[in-house]
């Protein structure tokens, strides 16, 4: 059925591009004209980009391990927290295959030396910084000799099992990379939806599963494992753009490698916790993905490529190009609104027999091929926020400007409100011509001011069209206004039974540097009292972990007592350590197999449980 849905779209939409270019230009604008059939050509190309990825979704499957090779985990850092790399280095100290763990610190700081020796790995930092990441890693390339190298960002905390997953496709000889999904575990973020779904969500779920039947899944920058003859066979990492991944698998292509994508979220890191986070990270994407085109790995022309290859490059790179589309079709609508000429001319029937149905199956096969992983309305939101970002990096195809590498922020906080919604600049412009043009329209049919005219169906569909996108930007900003996240760390949710000087006391939220609780009675705001869990680790095991927390809030919870929220000191250093593991590791782990975006197969049994067996009943006797 969707298959069949797929095709009939593109069929129709094909009949309809005819029909408009046979039978609805005479008399119109004809830049108007034009304009339009261009906007809605790169519309249809953009549904078949979407077919083609999207038609067949395969199962993921582990491959066995034969050859069993070296493998170094390079974790790279500038300027992250040190609570954020802590929580990296004890995942990679956690992984069940043999391995060596580097961290690749560009911040030349001591307190991180410490932490790495603290984890068992080892320090790695050069003179300058030159070519950022890239940089980093062909530094790194000298100095290392593993076979196999995972790359992981400072925030990308891995499972145990994540090179038990990935190491058994190398044992084709042909295959270079093995990528595997980014998912996040502060839901709090911004480009978390109300859903739990994330922006990346239909990439990571339905388009890279696509590339991949195409053989063109590319490096994402983190959680994937290189093989590092390969990667030396090219010259190391590219660095002539500052998305050195798209650019570094274009090359590895070029030369006859394959790679491979692996469906099963194998890394936890974390989202961008504010607007200006979130654009900082798309605008270098943009930036860097679309300079690739002024390369001699230009997609297009570069040899070596297979066609499947180059129509996925494309399709990744064609997606840049839709706030363009959209500008250029609101140019129309408000051009029509304004001057009363018109961009095409045809009946209602007509309108009835072609444009209705390629709207209509458009919109259906969009969202079926999605397959729940976003909606209709989280794409148009996705757009409004990336519009202006994504029109500067086209421009720079065409003038190019020189920008820095800037590390993402890892976390900080989000006010909302004015402040957030005036970063998107293009999307209140827009909104504001659009109502100006709105406005004017309905004053001159009320005859206050004079344009000219504008009737019929032209005048209603002109008014509906601007009034619906309207009331998309409008709602877009509003909710980025009404946006407020005021916590540095997102709390897990969990249910703990804790231990309060001898009171029994629930753990309903944690992280490594805080935690809500409920208790019989209150504690006073700024008391200093010791906390005591009893906490899971990766393998299953049980420990007593010792805590000091700081109460920072106090209130009353209906039915339930006190509910009361503080920042946690651990008493020793082990405690620490046990309680990130718990928080990063164990809970990401149960939440991914409970979602089904890690094989309960593969997985293990141990982790299923996060609240030891002696203390289920004590949850349930504190309600």
């Amino acid at each position: 059925m969707l298959r069949a849905l797929a095709v009939v779209s593109l069929v129709w939409g094909l009949v309809y591009l005819v029909w408009r270019v046979w039978d609805t230009g005479l008399n119109a604008q004809p830049v108007m004209f034009w304009l339009l059939w261009a906007s809605e050509v790169f519309g249809l190309v953009m549904l078949a980009s979407f077919v083609f990825l999207a038609w067949r979704i395969p199962v993921p499957h582990r491959p066995p391990i034969g050859w069993q090779p070296t493998v170094d985990v390079f974790v790279c850092t500038y300027n992250e927290g040190l609570d954020v790399l802590g929580a990296t280095l004890v995942g990679c100290d956690r992984i069940n295959y043999p391995h060596t763990t580097w961290v690749l610190d560009d911040g030349r700081r001591e307190e991180v030396r410490q932490l790495a020796d603290r984890f068992g790995a080892r320090y790695l930092s050069r003179p300058s910084n030159e070519h950022a990441k890239a940089g980093n890693i062909n530094h790194a390339l000298t100095l290392t000799d593993g076979q196999l190298i995972l790359i992981l960002d400072a925030d990308h905390v891995p499972q145990p099992d994540i090179l038990d997953a990935t190491v058994g496709y190398f044992d084709d000889p042909s295959v270079a990379l093995v990528q595997t999904p980014h998912d996040f575990g502060n839901l709090d973020s911004f480009q978390h939806f109300e859903t739990g779904r994330h922006d990346q969500s239909m990439f990571f779920e339905v388009l890279m599963p696509g590339k991949d039947r195409h053989d063109g899944a590319f490096w994402c920058g983190s959680a994937a494992v290189i093989l590092r003859h390969a990667l030396e066979g090219i010259g190391g990492i590219a660095t002539e753009t500052v998305a050195e991944d798209f650019h570094t698998t274009i090359r590895l292509h070029g030369q006859g490698w394959h790679t491979r994508y692996h469906d099963e979220t194998m890394v936890q890191g974390l989202a961008p916790h504010d607007l200006a986070s979130f654009l900082l990270q798309r605008d270098r994407w943009a930036r860097g993905n679309l300079a690739v085109l002024r390369t001699r790995e230009n997609p297009v022309v570069a040899p070596g490529l297979t066609l499947k290859q180059r129509a996925s490059y494309l399709a990744s790179l064609l997606a840049y190009f839709v706030p363009v589309q959209r500008l250029a079709m609101l140019a129309v609508l408000v051009a029509m609104l304004l001057t009363g000429r018109l961009p095409m001319h045809a009946t209602l029937w007509q309108f009835g027999v072609f444009w209705l149905p390629w709207m209509v199956l458009n919109l259906a096969a969009s969202a079926v091929l999605c397959r729940r992983q976003a909606s209709l309305w989280d794409g148009s939101y996705s757009t409004h926020l990336t519009s202006e970002i994504f029109i500067r990096a086209t421009l720079a195809l065409v003038h190019p400007f020189r920008a820095s590498f800037k590390v993402t922020p890892k976390d900080g906080i989000d006010g909302g409100g004015w402040s957030a919604v005036r970063q998107l600049r293009l999307v209140l412009v827009t909104g504001a011509v659009l109502a100006g043009a709105v406005v004017a329209r309905v004053l001159s049919l009320a005859g206050v001011v004079a344009l000219p005219p504008l009737r019929g169906l032209a005048v209603v569909a002109g008014l509906v069209f601007g009034v619906w996108e309207m009331t998309l930007i409008g709602a877009s900003l509003w909710k980025v206004s009404r946006r407020h996240q005021v916590r540095h760390h997102y709390r897990v949710p969990v249910e703990i039974a804790g231990v309060v000087n001898g009171t029994l006391v629930r753990v309903v939220d944690l992280t490594p540097g805080g935690a809500g609780i409920v208790a019989p009675g209150p504690i006073e705001e700024g008391s200093q009292v010791k906390l005591h869990l009893d906490l899971t680790d990766v393998r299953g095991a049980v420990h007593g972990v010792d805590l000091q927390l700081t109460v920072r809030s106090c209130r009353p919870a209906p039915h339930l007592g006190w509910r009361m929220g503080g920042t946690l000191t651990p008493v020793r250093e082990v405690d620490g350590e046990l309680l990130i593991e718990h928080c990063h590791v164990v809970t990401t782990r149960a939440r991914l197999l409970e979602s089904g975006h890690l094989s309960t197969e593969d997985a293990g049994r141990p982790l299923l449980t996060l609240v030891p067996d002696h203390q289920q009943d004590s949850l349930s006797a504190s309600g």
